[in-house]
């Protein structure tokens, strides 16, 4: 275990989180006037569209390249992976959620919840580009995802299209959902790499 922690970088990670929030929070309202070529002629992007991407990739650039010693462990280390992108999505919930609930006052509730679902759905597809692609797609993959949104994800009056989730208000429920099944899938991918040393472990022993 300690082992892990030390190839996961986990106080690398910890930090960048922090300060994700301690950036959240002060800049959360701040917005960058982008052109548009989705059919608004410009929109006023939020800063917390791109603020989560820094957790996200952190997270998959800390998990690196996997070691020998990895690939021949009988610890579950993909499991121990995907646990640890649990508990930063859910530290960041547990951060947020007392500025959504109105428990502490001066915190934009509207980019901290943005923040969540975001923070979710970089994540998973960070998680589904490295399990796919490798290393530099789990990096690629959602800050193309994050630049086509703020190019290309709002329409008239500056409302969002309907697949740009990280763009969409925090009351719409299918961000919430496709977050969510992004994450779900990019988890278990990470997971599945604990499934051949398996199953190679248990023929071995028959």
């Amino acid at each position: 275990m300690t082992w892990w922690i030390h190839t996961r970088r986990t106080t690398l990670l910890t930090l960048v989180t922090v300060g994700f929030w301690a950036a959240a929070f002060a800049l959360g309202n701040s917005r960058l006037p982008l052109p548009q070529l989705g059919g608004a002629t410009s929109a006023d992007v939020p800063f917390i569209l791109f603020a989560p991407l820094a957790p996200a990739i952190a997270l998959n650039a800390c998990y690196g390249t996997p070691t020998p010693v990895e690939r021949t462990a009988l610890r579950r280390v993909a499991a121990l992976d995907s646990l640890l992108a649990v508990a930063v999505v859910a530290a960041s919930a547990a951060v947020a959620t007392p500025v959504m609930a109105g428990w502490i006052s001066g915190p934009d509730a509207f980019a901290a919840e943005s923040a969540v679902r975001n923070l979710a759905f970089y994540t998973g597809l960070a998680l589904i580009g490295r399990a796919a692609l490798g290393n530099h797609a789990s990096t690629v993959i959602p800050t193309l995802l994050a630049l086509v949104v703020s190019v290309f994800g709002y329409g008239p009056e500056q409302t969002a299209h309907w697949w740009a989730w990280p763009a969409a208000l925090p009351s719409d429920p299918f961000s919430w959902a496709g977050s969510a099944v992004l994450l779900s899938i990019g988890l278990y991918l990470t997971a599945r790499g604990d499934f051949p040393r398996r199953w190679a472990t248990l023929a071995d022993g028959s």
